[in-house]
């Protein structure tokens, strides 16, 4: 058994860092295994307002700039990520007395105000993070949130870690779940036994349902004083692998990997807010599948079905890109456990996991 060290987890980081910032407490310094992300929020939260590809950090650094009266800031990031949905939580910040005006590039001039709190609707189902960034930035309000949640709440895990952070932002953090399903998966497929430092029984990460979810995705899972033990079972899973990720999109892309090397019939659901991810992730994953040779038979925008029972790996590396994309890299390296592959931009994966390929390396079989 060979025993894996995780990155902290991102989304329990950031807000973390924000909760800290909010409070006016110093933040801790980055480290070596700062995920980009994380280091995009200190960044952002410490004046150089610049998110790049972190969507997280622009959102919360939104609301938190939004709130720092007599403040004037300059809010940009990459150009996809100037193209990704913000339009709710710049509303509900507007409701709520922010002074915000978007350049023509769509970075944002922030002049800070005393937020008025209150009552503030929002629209939850593109994002959680909206709502995320809304109760972080409370504390600098007049008033006491009341948030009226419209439209269907996607991600809604996320938003119970906000609660969770708020009450006590303690760090460090938690490893992270989202980058432990990767491993398991590859025990799943590979026959093997692994140990994921750091993940422990209790946990306030959505994502880490995967856990519970041994017997579909084929792995036994244990707790021991180090971590999360990981067995694949004796033989794979062969059943049709159906499952609704509303509440765990990050989920997506691995699963999809997992299902492809098992030869199973996949249908995933609740997948509404992939496309307006760092990239538009549903499309990518249904290249990526055609790319394979494998057919998806459900083209919607919240949904994809393939059968991969008769998928067989090509003898020659097919060409791929992730996309700069972390999640697709982690998609390209459970196929690369069969498929020989030639993988453009996998450094993307520093956005949330700086260590992985020398970690998945060191393991290959």
């Amino acid at each position: 058994m060979f025993s894996v060290p995780l990155p902290p987890s991102k989304s329990l980081a950031n807000r973390t860092l924000t909760a800290l910032a909010v409070a006016g407490k110093p933040l801790p310094e980055p480290t070596p295994d700062w995920s980009e992300d994380m280091v995009a929020m200190y960044r952002v939260l410490s004046g150089t307002t610049d998110a790049g590809h972190a969507g997280t950090a622009f959102r919360f650094g939104m609301a938190y700039w939004a709130a720092q009266k007599g403040v004037k800031t300059h809010l940009t990031g990459s150009k996809r990520l100037l193209e990704r949905p913000i339009a709710p939580l710049v509303q509900a910040l507007q409701d709520l007395g922010a002074s915000l005006k978007q350049r023509k590039d769509g970075s944002w001039d922030i002049e800070g105000v005393e937020l008025t709190g209150g009552k503030v609707a929002v629209d939850a189902s593109i994002s959680s993070q909206f709502v995320s960034a809304l109760m972080l930035a409370e504390p600098l309000m007049k008033k006491k949130l009341k948030l009226e949640l419209n439209g269907e709440k996607v991600s809604a895990p996320y938003i119970a870690m906000t609660e969770s952070v708020r009450a006590n932002p303690d760090w460090p953090v938690e490893a992270d779940w989202s980058a432990g399903i990767v491993w398991a998966l590859r025990a799943s497929c590979m026959g093997e036994s692994v140990r994921l430092q750091g993940l422990g029984r209790r946990s306030i990460q959505g994502d880490s349902a995967w856990s519970r979810w041994g017997l579909n995705l084929g792995f036994s899972a244990s707790y021991e004083a180090e971590g999360l033990v990981i067995r694949g079972l004796p033989s794979r899973p062969t059943q049709a692998l159906e499952l609704d990720l509303k509440d765990t999109p990050d989920l997506t892309q691995p699963i999809v990997a997992g299902g492809l090397l098992m030869r199973r019939e996949v249908k995933l659901t609740g997948l509404e807010t992939l496309n307006g991810k760092e990239i538009p992730r549903l499309d990518a994953l249904k290249e990526a599948l055609g790319q394979l040779g494998v057919q998806v038979s459900d083209s919607g925008p919240a949904s994809i079905a393939f059968d991969a029972k008769g998928w067989s790996a090509q003898e020659t590396p097919l060409s791929v890109d992730a996309q700069d994309d972390h999640r697709m890299a982690f998609f390209w390296a459970l196929v690369g456990l069969e498929q020989p592959i030639a993988l453009a931009s996998e450094a993307c994966v520093a956005k949330s996991y700086p260590h992985f390929w020398s970690n998945w390396r060191t393991y290959e079989p």
